[in-house]
Order: C-alpha cells, then sequence, then structure tokens
C-alpha cells in the first residue's frame, strides 16, 4: 500500500485532507501538525514513504525548508506544497529548486487533489522501477558505458540527452526480453570484428556499435508472450515480431544525430535479394554498415541459445550463413570474414570459448 505524509499546522485541514483521501484512494495517511514533530518522531528513518503534503507557512519550519529536508532523507518521495496565493511565487520557484512536483492553492479542489495525488503516486512508481532496472542494466551491460564514452567523444551537449533516452529504451526492452541483452553486446562485438575486417572508417565504425546496440530497440512495442515465448511462432505472432523494426525507427529517428543508426535499425532484416522485411531492399538499397549488422544479428540468433531452442553447432551456423550468401541474400564478402574469424579463433573469443 502506498503511504503519504500530511503536515499542515492545522488539525482542521489534516483531518479533512487525510479523511478524504482515505475515502477516495486506498492509501496509507499519516498526519502531522507540527515539522518539529514530524521530524523527532523518526518516521522518515524508518521507512519508505511515497508523497508528501505539506503547508507552506507553518511554526518551527516552512514547508519549504521542510521538504527539503525530508527530500534528502527520502530522495525518491514525491513532494507537493500546499501555499495560499500570497505564496503562489515562492512555490512556482521551488519547482526547480526543490523539484517539486506539485503545489495546490487554498482553498483546494478535492477533485484536482486526488487526481494529482494519484498522479504523483504513479510518477514515483514508474521513476522508482525504472530507477531499479537502470542499477540492473549499468550491471548486467558494459556496452552501456562503453556507448557512453563513445558518445562523449565525438557527440554534442545534445548527445547527452541522447544516450539518457536509449538506456531506458534499452532498459524497457531489457525488461520485458530477457533474451536482448546478451544478444546486443554480442552483436555489438561482432559486428564491429567485421567493420575492422572490411576496414570501415572510424566514424562508420562508431556507426555500427550504435546501430547494433538498439538494433532491437523496437521490440519494446512487441508483447513479451511472444519475445519470450517458448515454442515456435505461429504466423500471426510472426508477422506481429516483424513490426519491430519499423517500431525502432520511428522511436530513433526523430533524434537528429541519430539518422544513420535509425536505417541500420529499421534495415537490419533486409536481403540482398528483396526476400527481407519491411521494405523489400534489394543490393545497393542496403547499406554496407547494415548488412554488418545483419550477419552478426543472424549468426548470435542461430549460434546461441533462444527461448525455444538451443543454440546450433558452429559450423551449421556458419554453413547456414554461407548458403544465404551463396544464393544472394547475404554479403559473400563479409560472411566470408566470418569464415576467416571461425577460422583464427577471433569468433569463439568473442563468444568467450
Amino acid at each position: 500500500m502506498s503511504k503519504i505524509l500530511l503536515i499542515d499546522d492545522e488539525i482542521m485541514i489534516t483531518s479533512t485532507l487525510s479523511t478524504l483521501i482515505e475515502m477516495m484512494l486506498d492509501y496509507e495517511v499519516i498526519t502531522f501538525n507540527n515539522p518539529k514533530t514530524l521530524i523527532e518522531s523518526g518516521i522518515l528513518e524508518s521507512g519508505k514513504i511515497d508523497l508528501v503534503i505539506s503547508d507552506f507557512i507553518m511554526p518551527y519550519m516552512n514547508g519549504l525548508d521542510l521538504l527539503s529536508l525530508i527530500k534528502e532523507k527520502q530522495p525518491h518521495i514525491v513532494p507537493i506544497l500546499l501555499t495560499g496565493y500570497s505564496d503562489k511565487e515562492s512555490a512556482i520557484k521551488s519547482i526547480n529548486d526543490l523539484g517539486l512536483y506539485y503545489y495546490l492553492e487554498k482553498p483546494w479542489d478535492n477533485h484536482e487533489l486526488i487526481k494529482v495525488i494519484q498522479n504523483g503516486i504513479e510518477k514515483g512508481k514508474l521513476e522508482n522501477e525504472l530507477s531499479q532496472k537502470l542499477v540492473v542494466i549499468e550491471k548486467k551491460n558494459q556496452e552501456i558505458s562503453r556507448l557512453y564514452d563513445l558518445l562523449r567523444r565525438d557527440f554534442d551537449k545534445e548527445m547527452g540527452n541522447v544516450l539518457e533516452f536509449i538506456v531506458s529504451l534499452t532498459n524497457l526492452v531489457e525488461a520485458k526480453d530477457a533474451y536482448t541483452d546478451n544478444h546486443t553486446r554480442r552483436v555489438s562485438d561482432l559486428a564491429l570484428a567485421l567493420g575492422v575486417r572490411k576496414s570501415l572508417s572510424q566514424e562508420q565504425l562508431r556507426y555500427v556499435e550504435i546501430g547494433a546496440m538498439i538494433h532491437d530497440i523496437g521490440k519494446v512495442s512487441t508483447p513479451e508472450s511472444i519475445l519470450n515465448k517458448p515454442g515456435a511462432l505461429t504466423p500471426e505472432e510472426f508477422e506481429i515480431m516483424k513490426n519491430h523494426p519499423e517500431a525502432g525507427a520511428r522511436i530513433i529517428r526523430p533524434i537528429s544525430a541519430l539518422q544513420k543508426p535509425s536505417e541500420m535499425v529499421l534495415s537490419h532484416h533486409e536481403k540482398l535479394d528483396g526476400s527481407g522485411y519491411p521494405n523489400g531492399l534489394k543490393a545497393d538499397e542496403i547499406s554496407v554498415e547494415t548488412r554488418i549488422i545483419t550477419i552478426s544479428d543472424i549468426f548470435d540468433a542461430l549460434y546461441t541459445d533462444r527461448p525455444y531452442r538451443k543454440g546450433m553447432p558452429l559450423e551449421k551456423a556458419l554453413n547456414i550463413l554461407k548458403s544465404d550468401a551463396e544464393n544472394g541474400k547475404l554479403d559473400q564478402e563479409l560472411v566470408g570474414f566470418l569464415l576467416e574469424m571461425a577460422d583464427s579463433g577471433e569468433l569463439q573469443k568473442i563468444y568467450g570459448e
């Protein structure tokens, strides 16, 4: 059950608000009528509080100072300030200075108050879930920090926001598809190795790495029941799965710095003979960077375990790619590089063998 802290020096207000909240919402409400009593109670140290509503003008400490202190002890709490009309300017200023979620003027509208509380609780839950997932992502995926360093060197200030966006989206996909996190790392490493053998420029290699890391970002729109299905997909389910390249491109395309990677995201399931999807591109319509990601993606999908089958032996996986290259579906030169990497042992090292 969500927990709400309510502080106002007027007992009538805390009584009225707590009764309203408990009647309208299934939340626990804890009330105080003096900031000093709250601080000395130890409740701020004894457990997580989801949302706090504080009056502005109170004895001992004003609402802004109190909320600041509460935020120090409960960093994830959602703060709401009750103000009079004369305090409105200070409340607006505190939105930036304190990270205030919302301020309500007295007298408040009950319907508005309940809606603000509901939205605030939901916001806190989403932020908490995202925070927890980001911790997991940072521990599991070294490519996140590698991408951060890559972008920090070569992109302008805007790219800082781009990274946060990519991390957030990657977090959502990985939360749905346990296979995706290791898959993206391996595809990225393999694509870079193929790009080096192809003598791509540093700029091309940078885009290949980014494109490989986010090539499956569109799976955020794919139902988990399909992503994690233990058996083969039905034709209807496969048609839904085939939407993820377009979904991913729609997510990435608005970011100007990621225009080239967005093309790779859109086209990483295209084939040179036009048999791929979503647009049936052929030959030179598919960039070399995309061809590299496609081959890396296919090999990893064949060679590693999937939710519905075990990975294939190395020779069998390579033979499938070799056959596709001979039949005009994949780039023969790039598949040749992959075979050379297998002969030299470089490919096996990428997979920790």
